[in-house]
């Protein structure tokens, strides 16, 4: 170890030893730190970043919306009731609807047709899995947890941000699936294993699992093109996962690949870290980018200008309205929470 991992391991047990002693007496309470935010609240703006509205839904802390594709339903996040389940409302915020319950869920999409929602969820394995979820009969299965699907006997692998095809048949995601742990490489700061992720489609059924890029490339947040015929993702060094937390140094493009031949078309170039790209009609591609003096901003290929939101914070994770007009999007807030509770499963257990 180096003289400054030994200082900083000594720091931490100094904390954690100090944690234990003055909560030595409170049963079933752990003393944490929080470092993310306090609030979400999601925004609804016209897709040149003018008309910026808030879309208050009732939580205070909301988050990963998408539209449905007929364009009458937003799907998203909420922590309104302890842990992340799924709601959907209409674009005006009214209609809420909660649709997943009891769970950690995340990241929901409706399928083309309105009669079920893909997911992201923790439940029964503890890791995150696809779940689709019949809206008629509320009852929800497993996309992902069978064995033609996960790459080994007890390896855990995560799936993330699905996306239906046009057709319903298909959902892309994202997922680490037979993806070794590296240690950190330059570029950039760091210190965290790294993880590459690929981009897949499985069909709605369960069956057909097809990778469609290359090892060593971190494929994120995919989407569909309105004939189904290609996806457009945000390719990114796993080196830099780390500095695209907020160094302002990560660089990412975005690519659209052909779905059946796998050609790969890099619609962007240049510095600045772009992600949450989604096809939009005329042959444009919406997404957000980073980069040194850039928090977040809207950004369009080919490129055109883009006037910030009224509302003071920085966009994140947007998603358009499927004629292209409009566009939802989350904004965090980072006020101290000290001392307030934090969601346990666990009822006789306090997390401060």
């Amino acid at each position: 170890m180096t003289r400054r991992s030994i200082a900083r391991a000594g720091l931490l047990l100094g904390l954690c030893m100090s944690a234990v002693g003055l909560h030595a007496a409170a049963k079933n309470t752990i003393l944490v730190n929080r470092i993310g935010p306090s609030s979400g609240m999601l925004y609804i703006a016209n897709s040149d970043g003018g008309g910026e509205r808030p879309l208050a839904s009732g939580g205070n802390f909301e988050y990963d919306a998408s539209y449905s594709a007929d364009g009458q339903w937003i799907v998203f996040t909420s922590e309104r009731n302890g842990p992340a389940n799924i709601y959907r409302m209409h674009p005006d915020g009214s209609a809420v609807e909660r649709l997943t319950s009891d769970n950690f869920d995340d990241a929901g999409s409706l399928s083309p047709d309105g009669s079920q929602l893909v997911y992201v969820s923790t439940r029964e394995t503890g890791t995150t899995n696809l779940w689709v979820l019949d809206l008629k009969t509320r009852k929800s299965r497993n996309l992902t947890g069978g064995r033609d699907v996960q790459a080994a006997a007890g390896k855990m692998d995560g799936f993330f941000r699905p996306s239906w095809s046009p057709d319903g048949k298909w959902i892309a995601f994202s997922s680490d699936r037979n993806q070794e742990f590296q240690g950190h490489t330059v570029p950039g700061p760091g210190w965290e294993h790294i993880q590459p992720a690929s981009l897949y489609i499985i069909g709605a059924d369960g069956k057909g699992l097809r990778k469609l890029t290359a090892d060593g490339e971190f494929a994120g947040s995919p989407k569909w093109s309105a004939d189904g015929k290609r996806i457009v993702y945000y390719s990114l060094d796993p080196a830099y996962t780390f500095a695209a937390r907020g160094f302002g140094i990560a660089v990412s493009q975005i690519v659209a690949i052909d779905v059946a031949s796998g050609a790969r078309t890099e619609l962007t170039s240049g510095p600045g870290l772009k992600v949450s790209p989604q096809f939009l009609p005329g042959g444009r591609v919406g997404y957000l980018k980073k980069g040194p003096g850039q928090m977040g901003q809207l950004a369009y290929s080919p490129d055109e200008p883009v006037t910030p939101g009224a509302a003071p914070g920085t966009p994140r994770n947007p998603c358009w309205s499927p004629d292209g007009k409009q566009v939802v999007y989350q904004k965090f807030a980072y006020d101290n929470r000290q001392n307030s509770p934090i969601f346990t499963s666990d009822p006789d257990a306090v997390f401060r």
